[in-house]
């Protein structure tokens, strides 16, 4: 016979609950939700990811701002979110957010930090033209500013990610002229520079040893190009 012991419930015979997971525990993400229904608050929630990047500890209640920028024709709209403690300027409107993470809602075990205004959810789906029937999603990334600790909202996977600048490039076949070749018998060279090398090297050997060859040697040697027949001699492993 098995025996069931249970410590730390609220009430006796019940099951402890299972932990809390997050959707998106890799990336700064918050929750605008849509319309509830009538009388009914709308929240803005916060991972995390995104509690960590503004700051806003668990434990504590914070002040965070919204700001509104306009990026110009054929260019869509964005909301930046910061924490009102990194703002040198007054601001006239900041919202409260739970002193304590908050449950999303019942089709969700996630937990979160909150901030609850419907007015705030309202402004985000009409300024940035989405439809506010459902829930939206998004990802919090720093805008670029010296000045302003703030981060805009993109929906997520729409940011391309940075390209690593000091990563190797890929080399197309026009761009071999420029191009250092490492390795070869005559130290590091350009594409050019192997070019005439090669060049030289041929016709000082035709004129060391100007025997005629068969059709098929000749054929055999026209096949390669000088750039080939010196890469063939060195010992490339990115080629």
């Amino acid at each position: 016979m098995s025996t069931t012991i249970i410590f730390g419930t609220k009430r006796l015979g019940q099951t402890v609950a299972q932990a809390t997971t997050e959707k998106y525990p890799d990336i700064a993400v918050i929750t605008v939700e849509g319309v509830k229904g009538a009388k009914k608050s709308r929240r803005i929630l916060m991972n995390t990811k995104a509690a960590e990047l503004l700051n806003a500890e668990v434990g504590s209640i914070q002040e965070l701002v919204f700001a509104s920028v306009e990026m110009g024709e054929d260019k869509p709209n964005q909301v930046l979110i910061a924490n009102a403690a990194t703002i040198d300027n007054e601001v006239d409107v900041t919202y409260k957010t739970s002193k304590n993470k908050v449950a999303y809602g019942e089709d969700s075990s996630e937990k979160g930090k909150a901030v609850t205004s419907s007015h705030a959810c309202s402004e985000i789906f009409r300024f940035l033209g989405l439809d506010d029937s459902s829930n939206v999603e998004f990802q919090l990334n720093p805008f670029p500013s010296d000045d302003l600790e703030a981060f805009s909202l993109d929906a997520v996977g729409s940011v391309i990610p940075v390209v690593n600048e000091d990563a190797a490039p890929a080399i197309a076949s026009d761009e071999l002229a420029d191009t250092p070749v490492l390795a070869t018998n005559n130290g590091e060279l350009t594409g050019a520079e192997l070019q005439n090398s090669v060049q030289a090297e041929v016709a000082r050997a035709e004129e060391a040893n100007p025997v005629l060859q068969s059709d098929e040697d000749t054929n055999e040697v026209a096949s390669k190009t000088p750039v080939e027949e010196v890469l063939e001699t060195t010992d490339n492993d990115w080629m």
